[in-house]
């Protein structure tokens, strides 16, 4: 059976610990010495005087023109140039709105992922990756009606909610992308949960 691949964007290709962490210490909202981590700011965020709003705020800038600060994932590119060989088919799939709710540069959010890709080495020979292989739904009914189009053998997300939406094509297998270490969800029994993209790997390429 042929392969394809559907690969979440946020948080799964691409890791905004350090860019949110940078943010929040420019903005006054954590510590220099404070967790790296992007749970960490939202909580810090979210519990500043201005709420929810602080952390779309950041938000705003992370995702659109403090992006290019962000890093790949570690392992995704390696896995990327292994599934090339092995023949399979890769597209990534994202659900990005065209603009943040709070973003006075009013940077394309997709455009400015699109170019965070570009210049990353995710497009190209080695991957087998290019723009036309490059989806946003403003939705998340729009992400899973791409990942039916496209007939995606397996899709790797870092949220289980993608998984839990009725509309999720059974014959796809989901994949919980949990660095975290995220346990697994007793209502998603067909679910696999991996730790790292070498995991992914390992089960993905073997067939």
């Amino acid at each position: 059976m042929h392969r394809r691949i559907g690969i979440d964007f946020d948080n799964t290709v691409i890791c905004y610990d350090e860019v949110f962490h940078r943010l929040a210490v420019e903005a006054g909202l954590m510590g220099m010495h404070s967790p790296r981590l992007q749970k960490a700011v939202r909580e810090a965020a979210r519990c500043s005087p201005e709420g929810d709003v602080a952390w779309q705020r950041l938000q705003g800038q992370a995702y659109g023109p403090r992006i290019h600060e962000a890093t790949p994932a570690p392992g995704v590119l390696p896995f990327l140039h292994k599934a090339k060989e092995a023949g399979l088919e890769v597209h990534i799939i994202s659900h990005k709105t065209p603009y943040a709710s709070i973003d006075p540069s009013r940077t394309n959010l997709q455009r400015a992922a699109e170019g965070w890709l570009a210049e990353h080495g995710f497009f190209g020979a080695e991957t087998g990756l290019d723009s036309r292989r490059f989806h946003c739904g403003i939705t998340r009914h729009e992400k899973i009606t791409q990942i039916q189009t496209l007939c995606c053998t397996h899709f790797i997300d870092d949220l289980e909610e993608t998984f839990r939406e009725a509309s999720f094509p059974t014959a796809t297998q989901p994949i919980l992308y949990a660095p975290g270490g995220e346990s697994a969800p007793s209502d998603l029994p067909n679910l696999w949960v991996t730790r790292s993209w070498a995991e992914i790997a390992g089960r993905v390429l073997r067939g």
